[in-house]
């Protein structure tokens, strides 16, 4: 059984990038908020980059040079419900979403990082029915997470 030490949370966020003013501190928070949902901890770093950035990032690891809405970097294997990793979220794709999606760019960012929060717990999106559980979550961690805020 995970202890409260086990659960600590320690978030680090770096902000690269001019196209969306980010509230670190929402941010923070919103991260502590889903992974208490989920019963985990651990440490985790956020990195705001522009297209051009997420790019090179996800060509140099994943081998595709396109720009993508976020990338993940698990660093050490989960153990008792802690996690260790980094999530980088392009917010120059979230402006463009969230035209396409009809929404706020900082409803768009916050999902970005709750997706990326899922994928390193070991959710994934390769298939049909991963992306229907991964998107269901989401939904209900950002549901949860504005009703908790008090967040239209």
């Amino acid at each position: 059984m995970n202890d409260e030490r086990d659960l600590a949370v320690k978030v680090e966020i770096q902000n690269l990038q001019q196209a969306i003013s980010i509230n670190h501190e929402q941010v923070e928070d919103l991260v502590r908020f889903v992974l208490a949902q989920e019963n985990h901890g651990g440490r985790i770093g956020i990195c705001f980059v522009d297209d051009a950035r997420i790019a090179q990032l996800h060509g140099e690891f994943m081998d595709d040079p396109t720009a993508t809405d976020v990338i993940t970097f698990p660093l050490e294997e989960t153990v008792s419900g802690r996690l260790d990793g980094e999530i980088v979220i392009s917010t120059d794709t979230a402006l463009r979403h969230a035209s396409e999606h009809h929404c706020e760019p900082l409803r768009e960012v916050h999902l970005y990082v709750v997706h990326g929060l899922l994928h390193l717990m070991g959710h994934d999106d390769l298939d049909r029915a991963g992306e229907e559980q991964m998107n269901c979550l989401q939904e209900a961690h950002l549901g949860a997470w504005s009703e908790f805020r008090g967040l239209p």
